[in-house]
């Protein structure tokens, strides 16, 4: 076999085999293949090289696959070089590579100067530049440049002044510099310092170059400003010379004498007083010195010349009071009045919306400072927020709930619905409970604000895709919950008529759809029996024994006697109990639960004798194992640790060990 090379570089002899390059050395590589641990390279004919995962880039790769396909031109730096022996196996293949290298490819490796700082190069009263890298109540960390070293800056030593808060002082990205204070070799720590009197007299090498570079362009144009400000000051002398002082005696003379007769003989076919006429013109005169030369001083305006903005009346001869004097006062303090008013209004808005500004920019400072610290996802106030979390965590009904009742408190019903359309799909249909609670809010939704037809259609809906029977459960609960707010809200007796039979509706509804499933009947016998409708609960009770297999039967009635202990007579609920216990004797669940329903009815008396008549063969006669006495003594001690006093507790130990004996003698 011969190979052969097209490279236009071999076909002129420039190269004539392929060096193995040497470590340090940067290099260039076609990609070759990339897995999940790393990415195979070929820098030549005779050279592979690897990189392993974490040394592909600075950053996280959610896919290296993809950001570094085959073929693909890159280029790293060799880390170190293995020459392939002859005994190797791989050198014995055919086409094989007589060098791998290991490169590293990370843009701060291939960025990174060749001098860097190690850390015994670092000695106290040292000081050195770096980047603030986190911010901590205690002190600041912070990474030396042009190293890997990172230490940290007690708090005591950020300022030479006392600091109540130091993450208003620093961020981390700033640049600072620093000054080394103590170095420990064993467990590789600095201690540094940041206050600006270890730095007094110290220069910038980069404010240096500023400052030459400056100087040199000053030089350069020294000659050139020196011209013009020798311009400007001839030009102030000029004007200063020519200028007229406002306070002389002879300012109206002066300044007549500097206007042109053009504009005297234009002014004196209007104004009929010298004296008015030159003080009008030195106003004016005033007035354009003023914009021509940028002066700001204070103008005397006590002059008698009108400095509103209304039409100027034909002025008097100031020396002679005229008649109407009175009028012309009056008019000229309403007018400023008038001013003063717009005047007021405007600065009145300018300071609202200033306000209103102010206190945008304060919810925008809040909002972001929220988004950043992820307080934000805790408390959603707009639509943006609520997608934000939804996109996080798809699967939770709690956040799709809330969405909707963000809708409902803007009456935006549809927005709703489509809300609550898009978590069916959206959440897994492996969390069945997470969807039932999004139906539920969605049914709620239906029966509040939706028709008649609407309702039936969530219901169907809501029947397909979940469990039937848990969603008429979830409908009945919350017509249950609908009656019980009627009763305490001061409605009208009709509304508590129409919510109560549109509840009997849906149970006796799905009574009849699930005949044979006893937790329908149970919801129903319980919500009769909180009704205080004990007649109709007996007949329903008829019933379900009736409908249910008998397997079923010792629950329902065992619920029944639960819910007869607290909304009906507790006489029948020991009527019950007392059957059930006889008829199933080794059931310790019933009878756990009559003694806790015993309890809780504050019948401590009632409970120890059930559980003595137990213990006792001649009065009850039972046959239980041994481990189910023990139950039962364990269960009696805890009610009477709980409700009882010592001399009950002694009598169960002794009830205990007269048992304990018994059976021993017996067997």
């Amino acid at each position: 076999m011969v190979e052969v090379s097209l490279r236009g570089s071999r076909l002129d002899g420039d190269i004539e085999d392929d060096d193995v390059p040497e470590t340090k050395d940067m290099v260039h590589a076609y990609v070759a293949n990339t897995t999940k641990k790393g990415c195979f390279v070929r820098l030549s004919r005779t050279v592979e090289g690897r990189v392993i995962l974490k040394e592909l880039s600075d950053g996280f790769l959610p896919d290296p696959a993809t950001m570094f396909p085959p073929g693909r031109l890159v280029i790293g730096k060799v880390k170190t070089v293995h020459i392939l022996g002859k005994d190797s196996k791989k050198a014995n293949k055919k086409f094989a590579a007589n060098a791998t290298v290991d490169l590293d490819m990370r843009e701060s490796t291939l960025l990174e100067d060749e001098d860097k700082i190690a850390f015994g190069d670092v000695r106290n009263g040292n000081k050195y530049k770096g980047t603030v890298v986190r911010v901590e109540n205690y002190g600041v960390f912070v990474r030396l440049d042009n190293s890997d070293i990172t230490g940290l800056a007690h708090i005591s030593q950020c300022s030479d002044h006392y600091i109540k808060k130091i993450n208003n002082l620093y961020d981390p990205g700033d640049l600072v510099k620093v000054f080394v204070i103590s170095v420990d070799e064993e467990k590789k720590r600095c201690g540094l310092s940041l206050k600006a009197s270890h730095f007094e007299g110290d220069t910038d090498s980069d404010e240096d170059e500023d400052v030459s570079s400056t100087s040199s362009d000053d030089s350069s144009a020294a000659d050139g400003k020196q011209d013009l400000s020798n311009t400007i000051m001839n030009d102030a002398e000029d004007s200063n010379a020519d200028s007229i002082d406002s306070d002389d005696e002879n300012f109206a003379s002066k300044l007549a004498d500097k206007i042109p007769n053009e504009e005297k003989d234009s002014s004196s076919d209007h104004i009929e007083d010298d004296s008015s006429s030159n003080v009008e013109d030195s106003e004016d005169s005033s007035d354009e010195e003023e914009e021509g030369n940028k002066i700001t001083s204070a103008m005397d305006t006590d002059i008698g010349f009108d400095w509103g903005d209304r039409p100027i009346a034909p002025e008097k001869n100031l020396a002679e009071p005229s008649d109407d004097e009175s009028d012309s006062d009056t008019y000229s303090v309403e007018s400023e009045d008038d001013e003063e008013g717009k005047a007021g209004s405007s600065s009145h808005k300018s300071r609202k919306k200033a306000a209103a500004r102010r206190r945008e920019e304060k919810e925008i400072s809040k909002r972001e400072s929220a988004l950043a610290d992820g307080t934000a996802d805790d408390n959603p106030e707009t639509s943006a927020d609520f997608e934000r979390l939804l996109a996080s965590d798809p699967n939770s009904s709690e956040n799709w709930i809330k969405y909707m009742a963000y809708h409902l408190s803007l009456a935006d019903i549809n927005s709703a619905r489509n809300v609550a359309n898009r978590a069916f799909d959206r959440i897994e249909f492996r969390r069945e409970g997470e969807k039932l609670n999004v139906w539920t809010a969605l049914l709620t939704l239906e029966f509040k604000y939706g028709t008649q037809k609407s309702q039936q259609e969530t219901i169907d809906r809501a029947s397909q895709q979940n469990n039937p029977k848990q969603v008429y459960l979830r409908i009945c609960e919350m017509l249950d919950r609908e009656v019980d707010a009627t009763k305490t809200s001061s409605d009208t007796n009709q509304t508590s008529e129409a919510a109560v039979a549109r509840a009997d509706e849906a149970f006796q509804k799905m009574c009849k759809k699930f005949k044979s499933k006893k937790t329908p009947w149970i919801a129903h016998l319980k919500y009769l029996l909180k009704n205080l409708r004990h007649k109709e609960a007996h007949a329903l009770l008829k019933r379900s024994l009736k409908s249910l297999p008998d397997y079923k039967h010792v629950e329902t009635m065992s619920k029944f006697a639960q819910a007869e202990f607290e909304h009906g007579s507790v006489e029948r609920a020991r009527t019950i109990f007392d059957t059930l216990v006889q008829k199933h004797p080794k059931r310790l669940d019933l009878l756990f639960v009559y003694v806790d329903k015993e309890v809780k009815h504050g019948e401590i008396q009632a409970a120890r004798n059930l559980f003595k008549s137990i213990v006792d063969p001649d009065e009850y006669r039972r046959k239980c194992s041994d481990k189910q006495m023990k139950s039962i003594f364990k269960k009696w001690f805890r009610v009477e640790e709980e409700h009882g006093n010592e001399d009950s507790r002694e009598a169960v130990k002794a009830a205990a060990r007269e048992y304990v004996q018994r059976t021993t003698s017996n067997s």
